[in-house]
């Protein structure tokens, strides 16, 4: 049957700890190679922007494309992720993806941060304070025992706003003004904003720090700096090909001659032992993330199977206009 999966239905299905057992199923298929991966492809429009991504894990039997749009057009609705099955191609599942796409990414990061960060690591630096920004500290919660928050945000009122949201898991949560002030001494910093200019220096970075930067995937975006890049000892991405002509905070030092494409690995690389991670205490360590299909094909599969365990979802007629 062909299911309709809306953003509330999804948020009752699916926890963050799903998640993260969802994606690393997906980026342990593609550690094997067995995964395709489509990067983004956007489409230009005079009132916005039209991304496309798709993925294929045969390990999972799913294949599926997600299309999405800027917020130019001024409405989420248009977001949804197509998930097909390899052996048939039945469409079995449309996905309303806002909420998951967010899921996802804090899913990836989630994993990313298990894999590199310190496993000592307390002190959590959030630079941003979006929907982006509570979907990776629910994550980060999951793999590491974190004693402080700090949190910057550039909208005082915003920032309080998201302490107050954030349900504290006995965690000391603080507001800083500074990125510097609060970057400075943190064992895990997020970067997770729409920054045109750098909001993470590499200087501000203690040793054994580990950085998930989750913004900065277009050109005029931008949030570390070229030293970050280059004190990094082993830096990481979700897909290595997709990140040559979208990771913006990668091109700027390839360009400058401090890190080399060639250097840079896939979270399924090392998730499978293919490749090393952190192999030093004191190591800085770097997660760029992109945001691609490999996840969503993972956390789509698993949403969509778990509404069929719990009966849930609208039915939606077949190819062929019979009612599946």
């Amino acid at each position: 049957m062909t299911l309709f999966l809306d953003e509330h239905t999804v948020s009752e299905l699916i926890t963050m700890e799903d998640a993260l057992d969802a994606v690393s199923e997906g980026f342990i298929a593609s550690g094997r190679g067995a995964v395709a991966n489509l990067p983004r492809a956007r489409l230009s429009h005079r009132s916005g922007t039209v991304r496309i991504t798709a993925a294929i894990i045969e390990d999972r039997g799913y294949y599926g494309v997600k299309v999405s749009s800027s917020a130019v057009f001024g409405s989420n609705a248009g977001r949804v992720f197509n998930l097909f099955e390899i052996a048939t191609g039945r469409l079995c599942a449309v996905i309303q993806v806002f909420g998951l796409g967010a899921l996802r990414t804090g899913a990836v990061s989630g994993l990313a941060t298990d894999l590199l960060a310190r496993q000592d690591a307390e002190i959590l630096t959030l630079i941003g304070t979006g929907r982006q920004a509570r979907t990776q500290l629910d994550a980060i919660r999951q793999v590491r025992r974190i004693s402080q928050v700090r949190l910057v945000g550039r909208d005082p009122v915003r920032r309080a706003a998201f302490r107050e949201a954030l349900g504290r898991e006995g965690e000391d949560v603080v507001e800083f003004d500074s990125a510097e002030d609060a970057g400075r001494g943190a064992d895990i910093v997020v970067t997770a904003t729409s920054a045109t200019q750098p909001v993470l220096l590499g200087e501000w970075l203690s040793p054994g720090a580990h950085v998930n930067a989750i913004g900065a995937n277009a050109e005029s975006r931008r949030e570390l700096d070229s030293a970050v890049v280059a004190r990094a000892a082993v830096v990481v991405t979700d897909e290595p090909s997709q990140a040559r002509y979208e990771a913006t905070d990668l091109m700027q030092p390839v360009a400058e001659g401090v890190f080399d494409w060639d250097d840079l690995l896939g979270v399924g690389e090392i998730l499978g032992g293919a490749k090393p991670g952190r192999q030093s205490h004191e190591e800085i360590t770097l997660f760029k993330s992109l945001g691609t299909a490999i996840g969503d094909v993972a956390l789509a599969a698993r949403t969509y199977e778990t509404a069929l365990e719990r009966g849930v979802g609208v039915h939606l007629p077949d190819l062929s206009g019979r009612s599946s």
